[in-house]
């Protein structure tokens, strides 16, 4: 039953909202009267919120938990050998000492600040009286005093420049092949193969006479070999190609466009038709109109018809054209390429390691020599790809064989 005064509220409200409201609150005292306990309305509300399945056992223990498969951790370093973690941690800790050596942001706007105020200063005591500024002579002490500060606060600005940028190009060259590196043990390493430790050869043998003793002057002798190889390489990439594999090639786009191009004549003799010949859908770029509109169309295709009627002339000229301006002495074709360059990438992974080798000595000498950013990962941690055997796969479960063939393994 409704109180008196949640009936006089009622009347407040339209007709229809009073009928409602009238209704969800008998509901309510219904369900509410049903439970007698003070906390009956609460009690009802979380019955309603549990499960009510039948048979459900709710669980107490999980038991462990277990991972299926091997998760790459986010370090390079707990996937290489000892030696090879020493050297990518002392990568990472030369980056960071070289990124702290780096004057910051706050210490130029400092200097900044300062040249600008010696030079509002400055010009504060050569202000004329009339302007309002202080009767100083230009040639009083004070004028001078603050002229010495102002150079030596502009001199002393420009060094802090130049040595942000000389030292931020070390640091970006030092970061750069440390995450290269850190890179490719993560995900560049090729499935199948482990990683062995090469030694470093003596220093002594590394270096030449020619070098003078000095280890800097090895590190250039490599890395001049290193620019060696890729001018080989590039030189190897640009060798012509054998005229007859060129022949091949062009013979075989003339038979397969003469084939294509045949003129329909079976549908004349059969059917009493006209001769048709092949087209070819072409698309063509308007101009003028919406960007991106294209056009199509179904041209007969011309070339392929050359290629059916005078398809042995055009080769014969195609091959003649070959000899004119090929060189046939100089030619190399894909094995002699492949050999070539495997050849060059050897002796260039050997330059590197040779090099790599002096600036781990220098290092541990006292000498300090920048790694370039492009030394292959590799030489710089002193390691070797070996191929593994793959494992046979494990043999199908009797289940499983039972799931896919319907009979016991």
């Amino acid at each position: 039953m409704l109180d008196q005064r949640t009936a006089l509220g009622l009347y407040s409200l339209p007709t229809a909202g009073a009928i409602l409201l009238a209704i969800i609150i008998e509901m309510t005292e219904n369900v509410m009267a049903e439970h007698e306990q003070p906390d009956g309305w609460r009690q009802w509300v979380r019955n309603m919120a549990e499960p009510t399945a039948s048979g459900f056992t709710p669980a107490t223990d999980f038991g462990p938990v277990v991972f299926h498969g091997d998760r790459t951790p986010d370090d390079a370093a707990a996937l290489l050998p000892d030696a090879a973690a020493t050297r990518i941690i002392a990568l990472r800790q030369i980056a960071s000492d070289l990124h702290s050596a780096i004057p910051t942001h706050e210490e130029i706007s400092e200097l900044r600040l300062e040249v600008t105020a010696l030079k509002n200063r400055l010009a504060d005591l050569k202000r004329l009286l009339s302007e309002g500024g202080s009767p100083v002579p230009a040639t009083a002490w004070q004028v001078a005093d603050v002229e010495r500060k102002v150079a030596r606060a502009e001199k002393e600005f420009a060094r802090q420049i130049e040595l942000k940028e000389t030292r931020a190009v070390r640091w970006n060259a030092a970061g750069r092949l440390h995450q290269s590196v850190s890179d490719w043990v993560l995900r560049g390493i090729p499935g199948g193969c482990a990683l062995d430790v090469v030694e470093d050869a003596p220093v002594s043998e590394l270096m030449t006479k020619a070098d003078g003793g000095r280890i800097e002057a090895a590190v250039e002798r490599y890395r001049m070999r290193q620019r060696e190889c890729v001018a080989e390489r590039h030189r190897v990439n640009s060798q012509q190609w054998p005229i007859s594999m060129a022949e091949a090639a062009a013979r075989e786009f003339i038979t397969r466009r003469a084939e294509a191009a045949a003129p329909d004549l079976d549908s004349a003799i059969e059917h009493n038709l006209p001769i048709s010949f092949a087209t070819r859908r072409l698309q063509s770029q308007i101009f003028n109109a919406q960007p991106g509109a294209v056009g199509y169309g179904t041209p007969e295709d011309a070339i392929g018809l050359i290629c059916w009627l005078f398809g042995q002339e055009l080769l014969e000229k195609i091959s003649a054209g070959f000899r004119e301006i090929g060189d046939d002495k100089h030619a190399l074709d894909q094995r002699q390429r492949e050999e070539l360059l495997a050849t060059i990438d050897a002796d260039d992974l050997a330059a590197q390691r040779a090099e790599c080798s002096l600036i781990w000595a220098a290092a541990a000498r006292g000498e300090i020599i920048d790694f370039r950013s492009t030394t292959m990962p590799m030489a710089v941690l002193g390691v070797a790809l070996r191929t593994v055997p793959r494992a046979d796969p494990p043999p199908t479960s009797p289940e499983h064989g039972y799931n896919i063939f319907g009979v016991p393994g």
